[in-house]
């Protein structure tokens, strides 16, 4: 992967961004999700930095809190009709249990990703990498011009895939 830095966008907790050309999207996560989706036939690529799983009111605000909202939006703002869904490659990142004292209840960062596979499978999108749970954090990129993505852990051997 040949990052772009003075071209890349860092998506934060709640945000989304919708890149392309030489455009990097990165994000650093920890319990949250982050959903990347890759369009090469669009030429476009989002990020999702996604707080929580669900909302039961669709919020008009342009963020990316709630997982429920974030997939619906990113397939709208990068343009992907319904029939153009199985075009779309889709990275999922993130849902670490993060403090010791919260991991006897149902960690948020399960929840948060049982929320993205649940949206993505309703909607007939397939996950091409998944790299979730554990108990470090996590920084995804996707260079938008090569239209390849890399997800390394904190503290781990940086790895790159495509």
């Amino acid at each position: 992967m040949n990052l772009h830095f003075e071209q890349t966008r860092h998506v934060f907790a709640g945000q989304m961004q919708v890149g392309a050309g030489e455009q990097v999207l990165t994000a650093l996560l920890g319990s949250c999700v982050g959903i990347g989706m890759i369009w090469r036939n669009g030429r476009r690529c989002a990020l999702a930095h996604c707080l929580l799983p669900e909302t039961d009111i669709s919020s008009l605000d342009a963020n990316a809190r709630y997982v429920s909202d974030a997939v619906p939006r990113m397939l709208r703002e990068l343009g992907v009709r319904r029939e153009q869904y199985d075009e779309v490659e889709v990275v999922v990142a993130g849902g670490a249990s993060m403090l010791a004292a919260l991991r006897g209840a149902e960690p948020i960062g399960r929840r948060n990703v049982a929320a993205a596979r649940e949206h993505l499978s309703r909607r007939g999108l397939r996950v091409r990498y998944e790299d979730v749970g554990g108990h470090q954090g996590r920084r995804i990129s996707i260079d938008c011009d090569s239209h390849s993505y890399s997800v390394v852990g904190i503290g781990r051997t940086p790895g790159v895939l495509q």
